[in-house]
Parts: C-alpha cells; sequence; structure tokens
C-alpha cells in the first residue's frame, strides 16, 4: 500500500474514532437524562443538513453533514422566567429570552416532570459528567490497549551486543587495539544475548531497569545476574566516566560529553506495561492536557503569527481537527508495520478523548463542565438553606449565563476556525 492511501486511511481512521467518540459522549448524556426522566428529541453526531434519522420514541437519531462535534437536545434546560424579574429588564434579556425559548420549544402537554430544570441538582451533575465521562473511560481504555495490550518500543534486559573499547563508543565502526580502554561491560564478561535478570538483588525487566543505576554512581560496583543460555551467571561491572558523543535533548544536537558509560547495546523489544502503569499514564495526559488548555489562547495567537510571518510552527503547538486528521495520516503512512500503525492510532485517539473530558470539564458555560459547577453551586446553596431553616431558594436560573455561553462558544469559533486554517497553510510535521 503506497503512502498517499496510507496517509488517507490515517485520516479516515481519526474521523470515524472521533465521530465514535463523539457520539459515546452524547449517548454519556442521553442515557442517564432518559433514567431520570429527562425528554431527549434529539440526539446527533456532527451539524448542519441530517444525512441519515431515525426516530425511536421520543427521540430523533441523526448522523449531520458536518462531523465536528454533535449534540442533544434536553427540554427545559432552563427554568422558566422569574416574573417578578423578567427577562426584559435585564441586561441581554433578549438572548436570555432566546435561550430559554430553544430548549422549550419541544415540549407538549404533560411534559412538566420531564425537563431538565425540574430534577434535583445531583440528577443534573450526573447527567452532565456522563458525556466527559465517557471520553474519560474511553481514552484510558484506548490507551491501555495500546501500552499494556499491544506494547510499546522499549529497550529489554537482552543485551544486543557489547561494544568491546572506547574507541567503539565514539565511532561504531573504530577498531578495537591492543591497547584499547576496553569498556566496562567487556572487562565485567558480558556478551551477546545475554539476558540481566537483576541488579545488586533487585529483578530487571529492562534496560532503564540497571543501566541507569550503574551510570549513575561511577567506579562502584554493581553485582549482576545474567542467564546465558539457561546457565545464570554473576558478574560485576563498574561504570567509568569518558569524553564520549552526547544528544542534547534540549536541541537534538549530538555534543562531546563526559559521562558514565557501561558499553551495551540492548535489543529492544515490545514492552507491555502494567495496567496500573498505563492508566497512571492516562491521568498524567489529563493533567497536562489541563495545563496545556491554560496556554491554549497563546498557542492559538503563536501559531497564527507564525502561519502569517511564515515561520515553521512548533511541534508542541496547539491543532485544529484538520490537524489531529494530518497527524493520524502522517503516522500511519510512516510506520513500516501494522503493529505500530495500530499502536500509533489508539494513542492518538486515547489521547484525543482524554483531551475532549478535560476541555468539557472547564467550569465555564456552555460547556459540560459549566453545567456542572452550576448544578454543584445549586446543591451548596441550597443545602445552606436548609441547614440554616431558611426558605428554599429554588433552582438556580443557568438561563442568565447564556450571554456568558454565546461569548465563549463565539471565542472557541473563531479559533476553531483560524487553527483550521493555519493547520492548512502551515501544518505540523513530525
Amino acid at each position: 500500500m503506497n503512502d498517499t492511501l496510507l496517509y488517507i486511511l490515517g485520516i479516515v481512521i481519526v474521523v470515524l474514532g472521533l465521530a465514535i467518540s463523539i457520539g459515546l459522549h452524547e449517548f454519556g448524556h442521553l442515557i442517564p437524562a432518559k433514567l431520570f426522566g429527562v425528554k431527549v428529541p434529539h440526539w446527533a453526531i456532527g451539524f448542519g443538513p441530517k444525512l441519515f434519522a431515525k426516530k425511536i420514541g421520543d427521540t430523533e437519531y441523526s448522523f449531520r453533514l458536518i462531523p465536528l462535534g454533535g449534540f442533544i437536545t434536553m427540554i427545559g434546560m432552563y427554568p422558566p422566567e422569574n416574573p417578578a424579574k423578567p427577562d426584559s429588564k435585564r441586561r441581554f434579556g433578549a438572548v436570555i429570552t432566546q435561550s430559554r425559548e430553544a430548549h422549550s420549544e419541544h415540549m407538549e402537554p404533560g411534559d412538566e416532570n420531564r425537563t431538565l430544570w425540574s430534577k434535583p441538582a445531583w440528577q443534573r451533575i450526573i447527567i452532565m459528567l456522563g458525556g466527559p465521562f465517557v471520553n474519560l473511560v474511553l481514552g484510558l481504555v484506548l490507551i491501555s490497549s495500546a501500552l499494556s495490550g499491544l506494547g510499546s518500543w522499549a529497550q529489554g534486559s537482552k543485551v544486543e551486543a557489547v561494544i568491546e573499547c572506547q574507541e567503539q563508543m565514539i565511532r561504531s565502526n573504530a577498531t578495537c587495539l591492543v591497547d584499547s580502554v576496553k569498556t566496562p561491560a567487556t572487562l565485567a564478561g558480558l556478551k551477546s544475548n545475554d539476558v540481566v535478570k537483576s541488579i545488586d538483588g533487585k529483578s530487571v525487566s529492562l534496560a532503564s531497569d540497571y543501566l541507569p543505576v550503574i551510570t549513575a554512581e561511577p567506579l562502584v560496583v554493581h553485582k549482576l545476574i545474567v542467564d546465558r543460555g539457561g546457565r545464570e551467571l554473576e558478574l560485576s561491572v563498574t561504570a567509568v566516566k569518558a569524553t564520549l558523543p552526547t544528544m542534547d535533548p534540549a536541541t537534538g544536537e549530538v555534543v562531546d560529553k563526559v559521562r558514565a558509560y557501561v558499553g551495551v547495546k540492548p535489543e529492544y523489544i515490545r514492552y507491555q506495561l502494567p495496567l496500573g502503569d498505563s492508566l497512571g499514564y492516562g491521568m498524567q495526559t489529563v493533567g497536562q492536557t489541563l495545563g496545556f488548555i491554560v496556554q491554549f489562547p497563546q498557542q492559538v495567537y503563536n501559531s497564527v503569527a507564525a502561519t502569517i510571518s511564515g515561520q515553521d510552527r512548533g511541534g508542541d503547538s496547539a491543532i485544529s481537527v484538520v490537524g489531529i486528521g494530518q497527524v493520524a495520516g502522517q503516522v500511519t503512512a510512516a510506520e513500516s508495520d501494522w503493529t505500530d500503525k495500530l499502536y500509533s492510532n489508539l494513542m492518538l485517539l486515547g489521547s484525543l478523548n482524554l483531551a475532549l473530558f478535560a476541555f468539557n470539564m472547564i467550569p465555564l458555560p456552555p460547556l459540560d463542565g459549566g453545567h456542572v459547577a452550576g448544578g454543584i453551586y445549586e446543591y451548596l446553596k441550597r443545602g445552606a438553606y436548609r441547614l440554616f431553616k431558611r426558605k428554599d431558594p429554588g433552582p438556580i436560573d443557568t438561563a442568565l449565563m447564556a450571554p456568558l455561553a454565546q461569548g465563549i462558544f463565539l471565542l472557541l469559533l473563531i479559533a476553531g476556525v483560524a487553527m483550521i486554517l493555519v493547520d492548512i497553510f502551515n501544518p505540523v510535521s513530525l
């Protein structure tokens, strides 16, 4: 299969994966809403004209032309207008009124107790948390399937080759002479195909379990147990320091640096992480995503500025849905092994779902986190009123936040369009 077809395949995979993720997100809202008796007229993947629609019970399920999101419609998301404080006398009253009506147009006689606002705050919180929770679970499942199921490439505990002398640490094709400085691995008696089982009594599975321990303490003797053809041997190895070519992690350039070394070339293997470590990696990704979201406005500005000035974007810059498709295409075309292609796409889709979870948990309208924050505030407020034996203040009027929600939606729309244009004219290259 040529690179162009593989590139297209990568884009198709991420588009389908995103559509499924969005659909499951909306099911995460739909299922608890129905369980709690809320009427849900619409469930949709995408926006714009309908490509397919089928009504089951009260709900019409549809797929739409523009696959850049999804939604469900629940009746009565906002409480009715307070006659004592009519919307017409509020700032942005028209926007508030429009928002109330938009979520009440599907009301029919007998639906009064099927509105979202009429449900207890804890039920509304569960309903709004349902979507992000699905993305969180799906993201962790996909990432765990990649890390603990397929496994990532890592240096294993088996020695592929032993570097004989210090000159070969500098130039791999150098010839070791009689007076050449032998490497610690050679002096210790390590050989190709040895499998390191333990260091100083501690079991190891990867090269990263023993090599850093040795190089962290130059001139200190460490005891290795190795399996050589089914026979266990005890070897003593001591790291030494030398000026060697070393890649600078900040610049990627190779520079000469004094560092400790051993002189072994470990064999690369597919290593399946323990499930707990995979889940931990996923939760760490959520934390990193939350930190990235804080920097998102600056990232958008930097990306737009770089595009206008003709500069290349940083590899860690923000990207749009178009950019995600481009990355998926590049990854799928670049990987030579089908297992690697699957691994990369699982990690990409898993990270995308965790990003959807983190983004939707921002406590601002119109995001799910904004509705959750409103429900928590109401729950605490009404609880405090009960505690002090005051009259129940009733549900909070979240419709009053509609102007803010529209403003944030407009900003997100502008940022999204800007990033799509940036990804088209100045794409990120892996």
